[in-house]
């Protein structure tokens, strides 16, 4: 059993928080671990750590897309609802959303709780901040690779402003496991760009420890 379970979707940024979090980890009583790329593997791990560490609360860290221009590059937001894109029927301009279908993305037989095209992760803190605009982050399985997907993804969900590939599956972990959840992400690249010259990944993740680290003193 650990305080506080970190996960980390890839090697690169589990290499740099770790480093970064070398002298704290007993201090938090923490454990960092990776949970994979993409939902679905991230979902898997999340669920599998959950249940062999037995954490109080989770941070998922990372980096992410930012999908407004007003989101700088190279800063880290806390999200407080993940929307999931791309789990559905059809593509591009045709597609449409589980819950648009008529489904839900799981309902419990016990309770009746169901998972739903949106996941609020302020109900998921130990202390939910209730904004009045939550900052909204998108999970899909590929990345945005053209103003043309932003644009698409948006009209879904105009109030996503960043893009990952992990967050819905590990709140959808969380949510289950009845876990309280924390997402943090550093704002690495503007989604729809693919130019890697322009990503700033390493400053993105400086700033997530940063506030990871406030985080884990609240």
């Amino acid at each position: 059993m650990v305080s506080t379970l970190l996960l980390v979707p890839t090697r690169i940024e589990l290499d740099f928080l770790s480093r970064a979090f070398h002298q704290r980890i007993a201090e938090f009583d923490c454990k960092i671990a990776l949970c994979g790329f993409g939902p679905i593997l991230a979902g898997i791990l999340a669920s599998q750590l959950i249940s062999e560490h037995k954490p109080t609360k989770v941070l998922l860290l990372g980096v992410a897309g930012g999908l407004t221009e007003e989101l700088p590059v190279a800063k880290s937001f806390e999200f407080d609802e993940v929307v999931c894109y791309g789990v559905g029927a059809g593509s591009g301009n045709r597609f449409v959303t589980a819950q648009e279908m008529g489904w839900c993305h799981w309902r419990s037989e016990h309770d009746r709780f169901e998972i739903k095209d949106a996941i609020s992760v302020d109900n998921l803190r130990e202390n939910p901040v209730k904004r009045d605009s939550p900052a909204q982050l998108l999970t899909c399985c590929a990345a945005s690779a053209s103003a043309e997907d932003v644009q698409l993804r948006l009209e879904k969900f105009p109030n996503a402003i960043a893009e990952d590939m992990e967050g819905f599956a590990v709140a959808a972990a969380c949510a289950i496991h009845k876990t309280p959840l924390r997402i943090i992400r550093g704002i690495s690249n503007r989604a729809g760009d693919r130019n890697k010259s322009h990503w700033r990944i390493h400053e993105a993740i400086a700033t997530v420890e940063v506030k990871a680290l406030e985080a884990l003193r609240t």
